[in-house]
């Protein structure tokens, strides 16, 4: 036993670099496979574990106008919710700025806020405001506030507040996108809380809710289709609380109106009479008093006078009266203006994946991380598992004579088996645990550290996932024990006399390129030997060629993310939307508010061109998901015109599409997802629900968002009601950043603007993500890169140990050192070349098939790759197969000759 023990050791020692080497392939593949597919749940359970805590709500009812105390009432009465808040919100701006906040009161049991520092407000002159904002406040410093629009109140009861502290919400987890809203340049600067009695208004505009019977943790398919399918059974019952509502509210202004406009006319009757009389009266007294004083009679000019004041007072009294009814008439018209805005009230919920964007980007982020994991892995352990399986086949067989003489010796089969048994098992554990020491803490935190930069999150939730370690460890296993097992047990099935023999050589055979005579002829004798050497060895050069080319594949994909995600802000943003800003306003405003928001468009220096359009944001779902795609709806007023704003063109042909009487365009991954073709049918709903059919006349290349284009006649025939504008579409001479913000600023702040939709915020999504898949494309690149050194150094390795009989014949015969190394290197650089030019063509394909997965729901990318991809990765193989061929040029030159070529007999 003891002899055995010191031969395992001996073994350990004399093949460290391929102990090492197999280690460092399973490790590896261990390290992709549970870092890729443990950083999704680990991340979602971060998530949740911030969700417990602040106990975040299921969904978000809100109301354009107000909840009095019937509505809160017939909402606690709702028999699915659990628990509900009742909360005040208000846009406001910061004073003398731009910037837009979010004035929330502050949270009882649901969607609690975490303060980050001191403490939350006291009285109604205190505020907190949100994390982000820390370096540009401080605490004890007073904010003021101001309202959205022209001339309008800000809502609030003060101003002016004291900071008393700061933030962080679950309702707001991004930090560079915090949501959008109508005030200032279109996105919020941050949010802040006040006690509710800060709040002009006393009845609250929003509430948020708990369901009953909701299980799951958040982004399982389990909680998100349950509480959708709650959200859409209860938005049917609050468009009839709305409708209600509303004529109910149509009812009491016509009464108004009714009783007002007849009180007017009355009293203008009398007016107007009053006015004819005193008129009158005055004249004639007028005339009398001329009289008396022609005749110098100050008896009747003292009388007269007196009846002149009299008569004055009476006028006074009834311009007073005129202004009084002046009064009545403007409130009777803004009776009117909002009994016009009644149709824009609504009443609506939202799940978290619709009222708060934090949340669903954060889920799809983790899904992406997901897709990932379910692809990556298997490249590289299928590049593992193949070497490291031929690896300790070849060990063994390296071994045959030493088996022969122990078996010779009297140790049974199972002792003999015992040092590769160990050798194999110690290598798949080694490089198990390293894996999985990397896989779980390294990897996850570096992608969580990329994603999570723009959320409000801090620390990974770590978990140790015993099932990847466990079907690492089974795979990393059969990889080598079972190798190892069952080329030790072909071997000792053997006869001990003949297994202490050298195998015998395979016969000979000739190679089809000796067939080939114009070719063959012309070969040196180095080459010949090259090309019989490498059909010799099949089954080397087949894991040479496969190892070369995953690892070759995998770099192109790891660029070509890249590359794709790059390709969507050059092609969206530099071909196909041509327009900078959308500007959408209220048609049923009052005609003065519409025009002077009209003016902000039309008389703006910077305007270069604009046109009118119709805009609304409308949904669709898909059969047994729950996700929606929020879709922008566009009809212009001059279909004709649309091509100077946006490239409508065939997703197949490229050929140009215009809008018909007969049908929609809608955008290419809006297609895909609702499963629609030219001449199908789909549904699309508007925010209450309403449901709409309309018919896929086009389907229009587009790399971001979803979109949905008709001309006015088409629109009329969906909708059912007569066309009218409420926006434009602008395109800029200058389009800065800052100079479509101050556009979008000046615009908001007219009573009428609605929003505005900059055609730069989509770029700015697919820039973030492109820069949170930064760090995950090194990582991908840096294995890719150490998993094909590692391939060659370890298939190198073997070639040599394999042939050093050979190598030491060439060095008897005479052979330069530098003949002896081409000898082996030739080989290596002509199967490289074959894995790098097999790899390209799977590394298209795999990107390809990786793309398809990775981008978000409104994104897509466009085929193929920049043409520096593929020198990169070929460049970095060359350089790989060269720092190879450094390594082993050592071992090559310490070959004993005289040991090797000693008689075996």
């Amino acid at each position: 036993m003891k002899t055995l023990n010191k031969n395992i050791r001996r073994e350990f020692k004399m093949s460290l670099g391929r102990f090492l080497s197999v280690s460092a392939l399973l490790m590896l593949g261990v390290f992709i496979l549970i870092g890729l597919n443990v950083t999704g749940p680990n991340m979602r359970q971060t998530a949740q574990k911030a969700y417990d805590e602040s106990n975040l709500a299921d969904a978000k009812i809100t109301t354009t106008s107000s909840l009095n105390r019937s509505d809160q009432d017939y909402l606690k009465d709702l028999k699915q919710v659990k628990q509900i808040n009742f909360g005040h919100s208000k846009d406001t701006l910061i004073k003398n700025t731009q910037h837009a906040l979010r004035i929330e009161s502050v949270p009882t049991s649901l969607s609690k806020m975490h303060l980050t520092k001191v403490h939350t407000p006291q009285s109604s002159n205190q505020i907190v405001l949100s994390d982000n904002l820390k370096g540009k406040y401080h605490l004890n410093e007073y904010i003021k506030l101001a309202g959205t629009k022209k001339n309008t109140a800000s809502g609030l009861k003060n101003n002016k507040f004291k900071i008393v502290g700061f933030v962080n919400s679950t309702e707001y987890l991004k930090k560079d996108n915090i949501g959008k809203t109508t005030a200032g340049t279109d996105s919020l600067y941050g949010f802040a809380y006040l006690k509710k009695q800060a709040f002009s208004a006393n009845n609250p505009n929003f509430a948020r809710v708990s369901f009953k019977n909701v299980s799951g943790n958040a982004y399982s398919q389990k909680y998100e289709t349950k509480v959708s399918n709650i959200v859409k059974s209860l938005q049917p019952k609050l468009n009839h609380r709305n409708n209600s509502t509303v004529s109910s509210l149509r009812k009491k202004i016509n009464n108004k109106l009714s009783t007002g406009d007849q009180a007017i006319k009355v009293n203008s009757t009398k007016i107007t009479s009053a006015k004819s009389t005193l008129q009158n009266q005055q004249n004639a007294l007028s005339t009398q008093l001329d009289q008396a004083r022609a005749t110098g009679n100050s008896a009747s000019i003292s009388q007269l006078s007196s009846q002149q004041q009299q008569l004055t007072d009476k006028i006074n009294t009834l311009d007073s009266q005129q202004q009084a009814l002046n009064k009545s008439k403007k409130k009777l018209n803004q009776l009117q203006d909002q009994k016009k805005q009644l149709s824009n009230m609504t009443l609506t919920i939202q799940g978290r994946n619709d009222y708060n964007e934090g949340y669903n980007n954060y889920g799809e982020d983790a899904q992406r991380i997901d897709s990932l994991g379910k692809s990556f892995p298997a490249f590289f352990f299928l590049i593992a598992i193949l070497v490291s399986f031929t690896t300790m086949r070849r060990m063994v067989e390296e071994k045959r004579i030493e088996m022969g003489t122990l078996r010779a010796l009297g140790y049974s089969k199972g002792e003999v088996m015992r040092e590769f048994l160990i050798y194999s098992f110690l290598t798949a554990l080694l490089g198990t645990t390293v894996g999985s020491f990397l896989g779980l803490i390294t990897l996850p935190k570096i992608i969580f550290k990329a994603y999570t930069a723009n959320f409000t999150f801090a620390n990974l939730q770590l978990a140790i996932h015993p099932w990847y370690i466990v079907i690492s460890f089974i795979i990393a296993f059969l990889s080598t024990v079972l190798a190892s097992w069952l080329a030790s047990r072909k071997q000792l099935r053997t006869n001990p006399a003949e297994l202490m023999l050298p195998k015998a050589p395979a016969s000979g055979s000739r190679i089809l390129l000796e067939h080939i005579s114009l070719i063959w002829d012309h070969l040196n004798f180095s080459y010949k030997v090259t090309a019989r050497n490498l059909f010799r060895y099949k089954g080397r050069m087949l894991m040479t060629i496969v190892g070369v080319a995953g690892a070759t594949a995998l770099m192109i994909t790891g660029f070509g993310i890249k590359d794709s995600l790059n390709t969507i802000v050059d092609q969206q943003f530099g071909n196909i939307s041509r327009y900078d800003i959308i500007t959408a306003y209220n048609p049923e405003s009052s005609n003065q508010n519409i025009e002077r928001a009209k003016d902000v468009v039309k008389n703006d220096n910077n305007v270069k061109k604009y046109d009118g359009a119709y805009f609304a944001n409308v949904y669709a779902t898909r059969n047994g998901d729950y996700a929606r795609e929020n879709i922008s709806l566009t009809v212009p007023t001059n279909s004709k015109r649309i091509s100077q704003y946006i490239k409508l063109q065939n997703y197949k042909s490229g050929k140009k599409l215009n809008l018909s009487n007969s049908g929609a365009i809608i955008s290419q991954k809006l297609a895909h997802l609702q499963n629609v073709s030219v001449g199908d049918n789909m549904k699309i709903h508007e925010t209450d629900g309403t449901t709409y059919k309309i018919k896929v006349a086009g389907i229009t290349t587009m790399y971001a968002g979803h979109y949905i284009y008709m001309n006015q006649n088409y629109y009329q025939k969906v909708f059912n009601k007569k066309f009218s504008s409420n926006a434009y579409l602008v395109t800029l001479k200058h389009s800065t950043k800052k100079q479509v913000n101050n556009f979008a600023a000046k615009f908001n702040h007219q009573q009428a603007a609605v929003q505005t939709v900059q055609s730069q915020e989509t770029k700015s999504t697919i820039t973030n993500i492109l820069s949170n898949l930064n760090n995950l494309i090194i990582v991908l690149v840096l294995s890719a890169s150490l998993l094909s050194l590692v391939v060659l150094y370890t298939l190198t390795n073997i070639n040599i140990s394999e042939r050093v009989r050979e190598l030491s014949t060439l060095k008897v015969l005479g052979f330069y050192p530098n003949e002896v190394l081409m000898y082996i290197y030739r080989e290596t650089n002509i199967l490289t070349g074959i894995g790098i030019v097999l790899g390209l063509g799977v590394g298209y394909a795999f990107h390809d098939y990786i793309m398809k997965l990775l981008p978000p729901a409104t994104a897509m990318v466009a085929p193929g790759l920049s043409w520096s991809n593929p020198i990169i990765s070929v460049i970095l193989m060359i350089i790989f197969s060269l720092i190879v061929m450094i390594m082993m040029n050592s071992k090559i030159k310490k070959i004993d000759m005289l040991e090797a070529l000693k008689s075996v007999d």
